[in-house]
């Protein structure tokens, strides 16, 4: 695993967090090994295939990201811009790469943090 895929993936995980207000875990894909599973595993690394495939794990990281966006357009300070977030959500099932999906991750994170000052 590389230091940017951990990176990349933190974005991910911080989305998740601050939609669902919940900690680091399993529950709602909270975590950085959900995205970095993914990543690793469309970069071919196959330390991760007692997983299931990487279509497999980037659909669970794709249901993931849409359930967030969906909190987050509902969730103040950020149904404020309620439109921008179930665009992206939108989008999602449009992505096929962990990249595409990335840069919809860092548009949400960009409008949230945004959002919060």
């Amino acid at each position: 695993m590389s230091a940017e895929f951990y990176t990349q993936a933190s974005r991910y995980e911080n989305l998740v967090r601050i939609a669902f207000d919940c900690p680091r875990g399993m529950k709602n894909g909270a975590d950085v090994c959900f995205m970095k599973n993914a990543m690793t595993m469309e970069d071919g690394d196959t330390s991760a295939k007692h997983l299931g495939s990487f279509e497999k794990q980037f659909e669970k990281v794709k249901n993931y990201t849409s359930k967030a966006l969906v909190k987050l357009s509902k969730k103040k300070p950020y149904s404020a811009d309620k439109d921008f977030f179930l665009n992206l959500e939108n989008s999602i099932s449009f992505v096929g790469t962990t990249s595409q999906l990335m840069n919809i991750v860092n548009k949400a994170m960009d409008k949230v943090l945004e959002l919060r000052k």
